[in-house]
């Protein structure tokens, strides 16, 4: 499946909005047609606190739940007069209510039909990201593409840029340039600062760490544009200009940028870390919620570093964020909770149908580590309806990737004949590729099916106690253990 757009994963068009070659020019129009407003749009900090662990509702639907709905379409309502895309106070009224996290649709679509603008960009955007691109035009898309245009027709920012890239693209409606940029015009003139940032970079203005020298690139640093900051620090050439740079985003507020700065202070000075993960926990960072719960969740409660920043351990807690974090889109999350509820960890049942729903979305989100839990899943029928060419289909998408235990799942496939034909020299080969990208667990598989043989390939015990040796040499004893348990209990792999 090809991800053609989406608002929060925007990708860099080779195509400039306006064909002005001289900087200056550029600089000139940026300021003719964006006229900088005095001072940038102010950053909200909002607390998250959560009631405790409640039994997952046995009608999740927003009708069950009138109180908790109103308040949900109020966080909606003052999303829109704010202008911000900020999903994480309503989201949370979803989760209080339910404690059901995939109740998300349900509501933002009642919503949605209900003419709300935030919520008919929500749901346009969820349909548009997952759009192959020989499907542009299927009715489906020209009905996202519409609830789309609604909410950017009401004055919603985040909408129009999805409009935009719409009718720049051709996507469920007409190629139309000059209205596409008509749309991101609108949207940079309020003053917002993510639709200027994204006019910057879509106009290939801003792609490089050079590129904070050009006047429209910083006038809007001097503007406090915290996402041209964050960008930049992502472009910097030292690990200095790196940290200088978060820290100035960070400064104006920019919450993937106190993460960042968290993350690489963790070890280091632990209790500083964990100050600036409340901040972006504050600032709704979606990757700060999922950190904040994983810390609290942490299987040992007497992790040093933990203790020396002060995190308390607390389960019930700690999944309250990681659920929210992936009802925010952050697929490392989704991996968590499916991992948890196919497992039983955590506090949390084996629910194995639940646990290939979280890895199903972590993997349409793009996230190839989930694309391979769910593909194994498909592949062996494992709490789910098997499906070989879907689970064949998700793992060679997350082998694609680099995933080398996607590679060696489709080893798997291909020596056991599911969805492919069987062939043990195939899965031999697979099976070296995935040890020459790093994953030396694949010497102990590639011991196992050389000691079994099998198909077209006799067995060779004395090769296969060489390929044990070669995983020993980072593995340890750990490769002895495994190979010994395969050679008892057959490879039998699960998520």
């Amino acid at each position: 499946m090809q991800r053609v757009l989406s608002f929060l994963a925007l990708s860099v068009l080779p195509a400039a909005a306006q064909s002005i070659a001289d900087d200056q020019a550029f600089a000139d129009a940026v300021k003719q047609f964006l006229p900088a407003p005095a001072t940038a749009m102010p950053v909200k900090k909002v607390e998250l606190t959560f009631t405790p662990d409640a039994p997952r509702a046995e009608n999740t639907a927003p009708e069950a739940h009138p109180e908790a709905y109103a308040r949900f379409i109020g966080h909606l309502d003052q999303q829109l007069k704010d202008n911000t895309y900020d999903f994480c106070m309503a989201l949370r009224e979803i989760l209080e209510a339910t404690n059901d996290e995939f109740a998300v649709m349900s509501w933002m679509e009642k919503a949605a039909a209900e003419g709300n603008a935030v919520a008919l960009q929500f749901v346009g955007d969820r349909r548009l990201t997952r759009v192959a691109r020989d499907k542009v035009q299927a009715p489906e898309v020209k009905e996202a593409y519409a609830m789309v245009r609604k909410a950017a027709d009401a004055g919603y920012d985040a909408a129009k840029i999805n409009v935009f890239m719409c009718m720049k693209m051709g996507i469920g409606t007409e190629q139309d340039e000059k209205g596409a940029d008509q749309y991101m015009v609108e949207a940079c003139r309020s003053g917002n600062m993510i639709p200027r940032y994204k006019w910057l970079q879509m106009n290939g203005r801003l792609r490089s760490w050079e590129d904070r020298e050009r006047p429209e690139v910083a006038a809007e640093i001097n503007r406090g544009n915290h996402h041209v900051l964050y960008y930049l620090a992502g472009m910097a050439p030292s690990a200095v200009d790196q940290v200088g740079m978060l820290r100035q985003a960070a400064e104006k507020g920019n919450p993937e940028a106190l993460y960042a700065l968290s993350a690489l202070s963790s070890s280091k000075a632990p209790k500083e870390s964990y100050t600036l993960l409340k901040e972006a926990v504050r600032l709704h960072s979606a990757d700060a919620l999922f950190a904040m719960g994983s810390a609290m969740t942490d299987g040992n409660p007497e992790n040093p570093i933990l203790k020396e920043a002060g995190v308390e351990h607390n389960d019930a807690a700690g999944r309250a964020f990681i659920k929210l974090a992936s009802m925010m889109g952050n697929a490392s999350a989704s991996f968590w909770l499916g991992s948890v509820n196919y497992h039983g960890k955590c506090g949390v049942p084996v629910d194995k149908k639940r646990a290939y729903r979280h890895f199903d979305n972590g993997a349409l989100g793009g996230n190839p580590t989930c694309g391979t839990a769910a593909g194994i899943m498909l592949l062996r029928g494992l709490g789910i309806e098997q499906d070989t060419r879907k689970g064949l289909f998700y793992l060679n998408v997350a082998a694609n990737a680099g995933v080398p235990h996607a590679v060696i799942m489709l080893a798997y496939a291909q020596h056991a004949g599911l969805g492919l034909p069987a062939d043990t020299k195939a899965a031999c080969k697979l099976l070296q590729e995935a040890a020459a990208m790093g994953q030396k667990r694949a010497y102990v598989y590639l011991a196992y099916l050389t000691a079994q043989g099998g198909h077209n390939q006799p067995a060779d015990p004395k090769l296969a106690e060489r390929f044990v040796r070669m995983a020993a040499l980072d593995m340890k004893d750990e490769a002895r253990t495994l190979y010994d348990k395969l050679m008892a209990e057959g490879w039998n792999p699960e998520p």
